[in-house]
């Protein structure tokens, strides 16, 4: 990848977007090489997998990656890079390494550099990590059957909702008062942790041939797909990389996004919205700065 500044799909690309592309794709490198090692399965996913196929790499107006596996896999991903990983500078930021992590999947983080959305004030003064990272997400077996799935992952919402509104206060009185009933009995940490436990146990009497994303968006009907759409996968070019993608790829995009091949006039960014990226910059030097600081942050960079 050329650092210089260019034109892509009618969106400029600046060098310091390139600059948060390439930490990003370090990371891929790393995950794609214990996978081969250790035998896992994963694939691109959502935007990630737009990218490989459109563009063979970025969307030009994106930052992230978006990485999925299979439960089975990603369980074992998550115990073999918590040993591969404790070293440093690379970082796996999952509910075991990190308390009162709420999300329902994992990111590698590299801890050398700096990425700030507007919550993250809350998590920089909470101590948590945050590098620039990578998403890696499990997906899991659901019931085939809407009604019953729908009703399933009601239980997952509201309680990724309220380990959310624990963690970023809410400004809605009615959100904050959920809040402090449910949390008088029972610990954000345990919550996170049996919403991992309903996210990975649909109940299985019988045999399901659908998965889903459920720790991550519960009820979130695009990303619901025939299991077979990932029984396979094959190599892509990604950059100057290859990634794994589903053999059934545009089933899978069709799917979640329609027309994928069409570019959209509105290049709004990244799922994450707006961003403050540092690839020089360690995160923890930014500890003490106050919140009118950080949000100055955002006003002085932009990709």
């Amino acid at each position: 990848m050329q650092l210089k500044e260019e034109v892509l799909c009618n969106f400029k690309v600046s060098v310091q977007r390139k600059k948060v592309w390439q930490k990003e794709l370090e990371m891929v490198r790393l995950f794609v090489d214990l996978c081969k090692r250790h035998h896992l399965k994963y694939f691109a996913a959502s935007g990630t997998l737009i990218g490989a196929i459109r563009h063979k790499g970025f969307i030009p107006w994106d930052d992230d990656i978006d990485l999925m596996m299979p439960r089975e896999d990603y369980e074992r991903f998550i115990e073999i890079a918590k040993e591969e990983l404790k070293d440093g500078p690379f970082f796996l930021q999952h509910y075991t390494t990190e308390k009162n992590y709420p999300n329902g999947h994992a990111q590698i983080r590299n801890s050398l550099t700096t990425c700030f959305i507007k919550e993250s004030y809350v998590d920089l003064k909470n101590g948590k990590n945050c590098g620039i990272f990578i998403d890696i997400f499990p997906y899991d077996l659901v019931y085939d059957d809407f009604k019953k799935r729908k009703k399933y992952c009601k239980k997952i919402k509201l309680l990724k909702a309220l380990a959310l509104w624990r963690v970023y206060t809410p400004k809605s009185l009615i959100r904050k008062r959920a809040v402090q009933f449910y949390f008088c009995f029972h610990s954000l940490q345990k919550t996170i942790v049996k919403i991992d436990h309903l996210s990975k146990s649909f109940p299985k009497k019988e045999a399901q041939k659908t998965v889903a994303l459920p720790s991550f968006m519960p009820g979130y009907e695009k990303e619901v797909w025939p299991k077979e759409w990932f029984d396979d996968a094959i190599e892509h070019p990604f950059e100057d990389i290859y990634i794994a993608i589903p053999v059934q790829y545009d089933e899978v995009l069709r799917k979640e996004y329609g027309d994928y091949m069409a570019i959209p006039e509105d290049k709004g960014g990244a799922m994450h919205g707006q961003c403050y990226f540092n690839c020089e910059v360690p995160y923890e030097q930014y500890k003490n700065i106050s919140k009118e600081e950080f949000d100055q942050l955002f006003l002085t960079n932009q990709l």
